[in-house]
């Protein structure tokens, strides 16, 4: 595989977390060929403007989508 800017490697994460692949963060670092901390590092940031967690050690689409501040 060509050798993959940031931006494409996020922009492959994402795709297939929305494609509903579940995947743990070394299975990710293979992937998109960087470190597993550093797929942690993108999973968390991704967390944060995505409806994505980690259960486990595993990384998926969550099933429910809380917005910021929401009170539940």
């Amino acid at each position: 595989m060509l050798e993959m800017i940031p931006t494409e490697r996020i922009g492959r994460a994402a795709w297939l977390l929305a494609q509903g692949r579940a995947m743990t963060a070394r299975e990710l670092a293979e992937i998109v060929e960087i470190t597993p901390h550093g797929a942690y590092q993108m999973l968390a940031r991704l967390s944060r403007v995505l409806p994505i967690c980690e259960d486990g050690g595993v990384w998926r689409v969550a099933v429910e989508e809380h917005i910021r501040g929401e009170v539940e």
